[in-house]
């Protein structure tokens, strides 16, 4: 059963190939296996961040509320992907600074405080990966940052979609507006009238439940602008 674990590890996060060997009895034999049901709250705002995970399947998205009630993704973190909060929040000791929810079934190996504490002590290989890690984690961040700053909500919804459509392969995307704002940090009005006007522009066709492509040509020219 490790050794099972452990090749699906390296599959999903290859660049653990060269640490696991001097940690291996940490890193494996201390993980345990975790699953998690769609739809929990895996971690609340200021909670005490006490594990690190290896995600193995799933999709964790990771997200901040405003006073108002609204909230806008930071980031998603799938197979291959460390949660850069998680690993900031576990060097320093300090609360998770967003919350986290499993999107779909999550499954992962998790080490415990302890564990990671140790980790990190007995291999300067296994801190690298770590910093290595965060160095382009927090990369994308500055991204986040610099398109909620600098670019029209127009285009960001207008990338948004693109980006959706293509994971869909043109199908239609079933997602609410709500999910939508909830994605770009805005309200589900503003992002209605958006939606209406890239009707109007036919780049989509609005739906109940749904949105449509009419043009992909159209939209990706939006996302120039």
């Amino acid at each position: 059963m490790l050794f099972e674990l452990e090749k699906l590890l390296r599959s999903k996060y290859p660049d653990v190939e060269d640490l696991l060997t001097p940690v291996s009895e940490t890193i494996i034999s201390s993980a345990k296996q975790i699953r998690i049901p769609m739809g929990t709250r895996i971690l609340k705002e200021n909670e005490s961040c006490q594990t690190f995970m290896w995600l193995l399947d799933g999709v964790v998205r990771v997200f901040k509320n405003s006073p108002g009630g609204r909230e806008i993704t930071l980031y998603r973190v799938v197979p291959g992907d460390l949660c850069v909060l998680s690993l900031h929040c576990l060097l320093h000791k300090e609360g998770f600074p967003a919350d986290t929810v499993a999107e779909t079934e999550i499954f992962g190996l998790m080490l415990d405080e302890k564990a990671f504490d140790k980790a990190v002590n007995d291999s300067n290989k296994f801190c690298r990966y770590l910093l290595n890690d965060l160095s382009q984690r927090v990369s994308k961040v500055m991204n986040l940052i610099s398109e909620i700053s600098f670019q029209r909500l127009e285009l960001r919804l207008a990338c948004l979609l693109g980006q959706l459509f293509e994971q869909s392969k043109g199908k239609p995307l079933l997602i609410t507006h709500v999910q939508l704002a909830h994605e770009l940090g805005t309200a589900r009005e503003v992002i209605s009238r958006i939606l209406k006007q890239l009707e109007r522009q036919k780049c989509i066709r609005l739906t109940r439940g749904e949105i449509n492509l009419v043009s992909r040509e159209e939209l990706a020219w939006l996302t120039r602008l």
